[in-house]
């Protein structure tokens, strides 16, 4: 990963960045149960750094788009998920 540009560390992947207390308290915020209502019960979140969200993803098909969150789009997921997985 690191070669593919020029030896430095890519700074969008969660790999090259530590992470801040935040990213802590959001984590123990969402443990505890915690939701944000406009999500559903969406199970994977994605940014594409593209003006619209994709229909899918994976794209597999076994996610919908539920709703856009600043530039996170979040997936919830479909009767092929369930058939793929249960």
């Amino acid at each position: 990963m690191a070669t593919e540009l020029g030896g430095r560390a890519n700074p969008q992947t969660i790999y090259a960045n530590s992470p801040d207390q935040i990213h802590y308290d959001i984590a123990d915020w969402a443990i505890a149960g915690n939701r944000l209502y406009t999500i559903g019960e969406s199970l994977w979140y994605f940014n594409f750094y593209l003006p619209v969200c994709p229909n899918e993803f994976p794209f597999n098909g076994s996610g919908s788009f539920q709703v856009s969150v600043a530039n996170h789009c979040f997936y919830d997921p479909t009767a092929r998920y369930y058939k793929t997985y249960y």
